[in-house]
C-alpha cells in the first residue's frame, strides 16, 4: 500500500498510510473501535473506494479493479454463508461463479468439508449449525478457490470465550499448512498476539507501529501502543545512563535508545512487580480481583498505579487497603515522554 488515504466528507478514516505484507505471511490490522482498520480491509477487498493512493498485489496495480479481479478472498464477521443452500453448495460457490463445473466443484468441496470434519454435515444448512461449524464453513468457502490472500473482518468475535481459543489454535494451523496470505482485522490483543506473525497497530487512521508481536509487546515505540497491546502503567523518569531515575533517586534499567537526561514514561507491566519485605516501594491495594489461575492486585503507589499478578494459592492474599512493598525487576521497556 502506498499512501492510501480513505475520506468520509470531511472525516479521514485513514491518513496517508504505507504497509507492506509479506507473501505468506498472517499480518493482524490491530486497534480500537474507529481506528480505520475495517476500512482499510475493506479497500483492500475493493469494497470501499481509495480517496488517494494505491494498492498493489505484487507488481499488479489493483485499485481500481472489482472485488471479484482481485484474486482475494473475504471472510465476514457474520460468515455471511446462504441460509437456502446446503454446506456442499456454500462452500462450492464460488468455483461456480468462476465457471468450474459441477462435478469438479462439487468434488472439491468435499474434500475441503471432509478436512474442516464438516462431511457428515455436507447436506445441512448453514441454520442447523453451531458458531464454530459455521465459521470452518466460511473458511472453506474462502479457501477453496486459492486465493492470493485471504482477508478476516473479526472472524472469531461471535463466538463464546472457550470456542475462540480453539479456533485460534485451528486457525493457525490453517494459516500454516496452506501457505496463504492471512489479513485479520479485530480489536481484541490476545488474538493478535497468539495468531499473527506481524501486527501493525492502528490508531486514528494511522500507523503507529508494525512489528512481531514480542516485539510490540517489549519495545513500544510510544504510549499509545504500550497502553493498547498488554496491561502496563505508566511512570516518569529521567534518563541516566542505561537507567530510568524515579522522582525518589531509585534507578530501573530500562531497554531502548535514549539521550543522557531525557524525559521517558517506563512501561512498567504487571511481570515487572514482585513483592518485597523490605525496601523498595510503597504501594497502596485499592482492588483484589479472582482470575482464573491468578490473582490480580491493583495498587496505587506515589510515583505509579500498577497491577500485580500473583498465583491464587498465595497465602497471605493481599487485602483492600494493605500496603505492600515492591520491587521493580527490569530492565524494562520505555517511551518517549507524553506522547498518547
Amino acid at each position: 500500500m502506498d499512501r492510501v488515504t480513505k475520506r468520509f466528507g470531511q472525516v479521514e478514516a485513514v491518513k496517508l498510510l504505507n504497509l507492506k505484507i509479506r507473501a505468506g505471511e498472517f499480518l493482524t490490522l490491530l486497534g480500537p473501535s474507529g481506528c480505520g482498520k475495517t476500512t482499510l480491509l475493506r479497500m483492500i477487498a475493493g469494497l470501499e473506494a481509495v480517496s488517494e493512493g494505491r494498492i498493489f498485489r505484487g507488481e499488479v496495480n489493483i485499485t481500481n479493479l472489482p472485488p471479484s479481479q482481485r484474486d482475494l478472498s473475504i471472510m465476514f464477521q457474520d460468515y455471511a454463508l446462504f441460509p437456502h443452500m446446503c454446506l456442499t453448495d456454500n462452500v462450492a460457490y464460488g468455483l461456480k461463479m468462476s465457471g468450474v463445473s459441477k462435478k469438479e466443484r462439487r468434488l472439491l468441496a468435499g474434500q475441503w468439508l471432509e478436512r474442516f470434519e464438516l462431511s457428515a454435515m455436507s447436506n445441512r444448512r448453514p441454520n442447523a449449525l453451531s458458531g464454530g461449524q459455521r465459521q470452518r464453513v466460511a473458511l472453506a468457502r474462502a479457501l477453496i478457490t486459492k486465493p492470493s490472500a485471504l482477508l478476516l473482518d473479526e472472524p472469531l468475535s461471535a463466538l463464546d470465550a472457550n470456542l475462540r481459543v480453539q479456533l485460534r489454535a485451528e486457525l493457525r494451523e490453517i494459516h500454516r499448512s496452506e501457505g496463504t496470505t492471512f489479513i485479520c482485522v479485530t480489536h481484541d490483543q490476545e488474538e493478535a498476539m497468539t495468531l499473527s506473525d506481524r501486527i501493525a497497530v492502528l490508531k486514528d487512521g494511522c500507523l503507529e507501529q508494525l512489528n512481531k508481536p514480542e516485539i510490540l509487546y517489549d519495545r513500544p515505540e510510544n504510549s499509545f501502543v504500550a497502553g493498547f497491546f498488554g496491561r502496563c502503567t505508566l511512570c516518569p523518569a529521567r534518563i541516566q545512563s542505561n537507567f530510568g531515575i524515579l522522582e525518589n533517586g531509585k534507578k530501573i534499567p530500562v531497554v531502548g535508545k535514549f539521550s543522557q537526561g531525557e524525559q521517558i514514561n517506563l512501561v512498567l507491566r504487571p511481570e515487572n512487580f514482585e513483592l518485597s519485605t523490605t525496601g523498595g516501594f510503597q504501594a497502596l491495594v485499592e482492588d483484589v480481583q479472582m482470575k482464573g489461575p491468578c490473582v490480580e492486585v491493583s495498587l496505587n503507589g506515589a510515583f505509579f498505579k500498577a497491577q500485580l499478578d500473583l498465583p491464587r494459592g498465595s497465602d497471605p492474599l493481599p487485602v483492600r487497603g494493605e500496603t505492600l512493598n515492591l520491587s521493580i525487576t527490569g530492565p524494562v521497556a520505555a517511551v518517549p515522554y507524553g506522547e498518547k
